[in-house]
């Protein structure tokens, strides 16, 4: 039985993909290298970018044709799969020091 302060090696191993991800792409994550991540259809990502399902995400049309584009700003994208969760800790790591 894992302690309950020891983080599953799959969880570690998730996390350390995320920080690979972030290292390629700091400013914008492509949506194709983003659906591997998420394990998830690109399409189907897209697909909820436009319903405004994402809200790390969003689309925009570039042309009158219907030519469409999407952006994933890596920052929001980061702050959402972790729920803030390393800036909460560094905060009671400076307020306990």
């Amino acid at each position: 039985m894992l302690s309950p302060l020891e983080i599953p090696i799959p969880v570690v191993q998730k996390l350390d993909e995320l920080n690979e991800l972030i290292k390629r792409h700091p400013q914008y994550i492509p949506v194709p290298e983003l659906s591997r991540f998420l394990g998830v259809n690109p399409d189907g990502l897209r697909a909820s970018m436009e319903h405004g399902q994402c809200p790390f995400g969003f689309p925009w049309q570039k042309s009158p044709n219907g030519y469409r584009s999407f952006k994933v700003p890596t920052v929001p994208f980061y702050l959402w799969y972790t729920q803030g969760g390393p800036f909460k800790w560094q905060a009671e790591k400076e307020k306990d020091a």
